[in-house]
């Protein structure tokens, strides 16, 4: 069969910004089924340090320009023409968008329903697009696969259709998350922070991430408390991030900041499991992967209070209230200072249940082949 996969996604895919979520769970999926041949639709260039299973090819079919249009334009009459070139039998929107003008059976996958609500850094046109949109994908779609169990009822109250269609596909968790003994978390915080204590933060410097709440409140502790602990940003920056990383350079405590934009793998799973806490600043992701890596690295975690956070963590965080994100600040001067909450976190998320592999993940989502 020849199988086409949407790789938007897979273009976009870093360790700390997205947790490799689509490459993994996608050449976990052409590894398991070598009898396949997987056309990875690009819409831009292949990135150069992409290499591809054995059984899969990339196609680039160009998308000319930002605008809404164009990428109407691209999906609804570029992207159909391509498939039937190539002759692709079923195809997997990975990226949560279908070519609606092709009659190729389809399987839609949405990390998440952010595009539901209003959201920092995201045109109103382009969220106008996704929620007029989507519900028709839903409709079009034999199959509408989601991370996480919290978005049944959401995705159910927007598009009815979605009934008898949902197919839970859990993400995995890499095998380099490992909780680290002495010896080793001082050589990584001698490593990224001089030797000192830091909270680590992983996820694109974006304004969907509140970046900007967590660094006044970061303020706020270095001036309760004095203390010389650092945080650690770990992502890229995007578009909708420049002012972000732009205030970095006359942040007030710039220099208790070390900013890691694209650690790999290896270097991301030390920095979680060397870190005194996680902070978890996402609310609008359908999966908290980060949280799962930081529990698996026993790592107390604070977190904006959310449904994915909550799914993946349960009692065992300490939840920041959204609608007042000065509580951050408390609850990072109440994690730095109490030992013993710390102690009752670190004990709470030891029964906690984690994801499996992506191999897992991926037998999930092969479902759709039959």
């Amino acid at each position: 069969m020849t199988i086409g996969v949407s790789a938007i996604g897979v273009s976009q895919d870093a360790p700390a910004d997205t947790g490799d979520f689509y490459t993994q769970l996608l050449f976990c999926m052409c590894r398991r089924h070598p009898e396949h041949t997987f056309l990875f639709f690009f819409d831009r260039p292949v990135p150069p340090a992409l290499s591809l299973p054995g059984n899969a090819r990339p196609v680039v079919v160009p998308l000319k320009g930002p605008a809404v249009w164009r990428r109407q334009w691209w999906l609804q009459w570029q992207l159909p023409r391509a498939l039937k070139q190539h002759r692709v039998e079923l195809f997997l929107g990975m990226d949560g968008l279908l070519p609606l003008r092709s009659k190729v059976p389809a399987f839609l996958f949405l990390k998440d329903l952010s595009f539901l609500q209003p959201v920092a850094g995201i045109p109103r046109r382009w969220q106008e697009f996704y929620r007029k949109e989507t519900v028709k994908y839903i409709a079009r779609a034999e199959k509408v696969g989601i991370p996480a169990a919290h978005l049944q009822q959401p995705l159910l109250n927007y598009a009815p259709a979605a009934a008898g269609k949902m197919q839970l596909i859990p993400p995995g968790l890499h095998n380099s998350y490992r909780p680290l003994d002495w010896e080793k978390r001082e050589a990584v915080k001698k490593q990224y922070t001089g030797g000192t204590e830091y909270f680590i933060v992983t996820g694109a410097l974006d304004p969907r991430n509140n970046i900007m709440p967590l660094l006044k409140a970061f303020s706020a502790l270095k001036r309760r408390q004095r203390s010389n602990i650092k945080l650690v940003l770990a992502g890229s920056v995007t578009p909708a991030g420049q002012e972000i990383a732009g205030s970095l350079q006359t942040y007030k405590f710039r220099q208790d900041v070390v900013w890691l934009p694209n650690p790999d793998q290896p270097s991301l799973a030390n920095l979680v499991a060397g870190a005194y806490g996680m902070v978890y600043t996402s609310r609008l992701e359908g999966v908290a992967l980060p949280v799962y890596a930081a529990v698996q690295c026993q790592v107390p975690v604070i977190a904006i209070d959310g449904p994915a956070a909550r799914e993946a963590g349960k009692d065992a965080l300490l939840y920041v209230n959204p609608g007042n994100l000065g509580d951050l600040a408390e609850k990072l001067s109440q994690l730095y200072k109490d030992e013993v909450l710390r102690s009752s976190l670190l004990r709470q998320m030891a029964e906690l249940p984690l994801p499996g592999t992506w191999d897992e993940s991926a037998a999930a989502l092969e479902e759709v082949l039959q």
